[in-house]
């Protein structure tokens, strides 16, 4: 007899492991459910509430964290962990629905949580997430804080043609550098530098193309042009309902990025309570304002905003966590070449892959990235590990 630990990750590792045994077929998925332990953090949830989805968590065979005072029954809002399974959670939904002081909403939460990974959509086309895509990124900006940026159309066509065959998904072409410290340029500037390179590229490229801006005009301009994607690192607080109704109508693709203060003056000391929290928060909020002017859900995915307001303790907190935004949408992650890696670990490429490789290890789906070819390649290891 041979007793050993068993290794799951994912519920398509519990669910092979219950089908080495040769069980009945029957029980399989519910088997593999008891055995993904699904941790979920409730934050601001009503004492009332935490009291009542403690007991109901205990009879469902689960359990939760919550704070002292609710057995003393003050009235204030609390913290509380949810250790469950998978199949215990299922269970548990349908007791909360029943239930007040906001469980219903916790409810309707966790429902979502348990959804299948979401696609990500673009002028009624979509992209496959079921592995890691690479968004290859043009810059046109001169003063790129990677040394990368360009000024001649034909070089950023070579450079597109070269991101695709070498198996980048999207091309993500900006025009404004957005580096610590930089100082904004108009949407005249940013347009005369865009436009030239995006009809090239769109001419010779078969994959969507992403422009990185937050001016409405820089993004009309660029989607009359054929692209495909507006990426937002003000997540729409510049364009606003403008920017939103021309993404809606024209049914672009949205990414929103999470970004403490502007360029200017977001990396002066940066801090948060609780880091990962705050830009949940703030991302859910955004997502939230986007789909009430008829964005659809499929179409938007989330940025964290790696390096956007934080110090290398957030960026790494933020990485290790990157799966936590799954419930909003398609996550991009955006570390290629970014100052706290180099901060880690030097300028060497190996250290800009090594973060690349991570941030998808970790959960991102999409991910944003100078060395494309070398990237590329790593996460076909991903790819390896998730298939065995």
């Amino acid at each position: 007899m041979i007793i050993r630990k068993a290794i799951i990750n994912n519920f398509n590792d519990a669910l092979k492991l219950v089908k080495n045994t040769s069980c009945a077929s029957s029980v399989y998925k519910l088997l593999a459910k008891k055995a993904i332990l699904e941790p979920i953090i409730i934050e601001k949830i009503d004492n009332r509430a935490a009291n009542i989805l403690k007991q109901e968590a205990i009879s469902v065979g689960a359990d939760a964290a919550v704070n002292e005072n609710v057995s003393r029954f003050k009235r204030c809002v609390s913290e509380a962990v949810l250790f469950a399974n998978i199949n215990q959670i299922e269970k548990l939904i349908n007791k909360l629905h029943l239930q007040p002081f906001g469980l219903e909403e916790v409810a309707l939460k966790l429902e979502n949580i348990l959804k299948e990974k979401k696609v990500f959509k673009y002028r009624k086309k979509s992209l496959n997430l079921s592995k890691p895509v690479v968004m290859g990124i043009v810059n046109m900006d001169p003063n790129s804080f990677s040394g990368d940026g360009l000024t001649d159309p034909d070089k950023a066509l070579k450079q597109a043609v070269e991101f695709e065959k070498f198996g980048a998904e999207i091309i993500d072409i900006g025009a404004e550098s957005s580096r610590p410290g930089v100082k904004l340029i108009d949407a005249k500037t940013e347009i005369s530098r865009l436009l030239p390179a995006l009809r090239k590229i769109k001419n010779n490229i078969n994959i969507p193309i992403s422009v990185d801006t937050y001016k409405y005009e820089t993004a009309k301009a660029a989607l009359d042009e054929g692209a495909d994607i507006v990426n937002d690192i003000f997540a729409l607080r510049k364009g606003k309902e403008k920017l939103a109704k021309l993404i809606a109508d024209t049914k672009a693709g949205l990414i929103l990025m999470h970004m403490k203060g502007i360029p200017k003056n977001m990396q002066v000391l940066p801090e948060y309570k609780n880091c990962t929290s705050e830009v949940y928060e703030f991302l859910a909020q955004r997502k939230e304002y986007a789909m009430s002017f008829g964005i659809e859900e499929d179409y938007i995915a989330v940025d964290p905003g790696h390096g956007f307001g934080k110090t290398v303790k957030h960026n790494v907190e933020l990485i290790k966590n990157i799966s936590v935004f799954s419930t909003l949408g398609a996550i991009v992650g955006a570390v290629s070449r970014k100052s706290f890696v180099r901060t880690i670990a030097g300028e060497d490429k190996t250290a800009f892959i090594a973060a690349n490789f991570f941030t998808v290890y970790c959960g991102a789906d999409i991910i944003r990235v100078h060395d494309v070819k070398e990237t590329v390649n790593a996460l076909k290891i991903v790819e390896t590990f998730r298939r065995v």
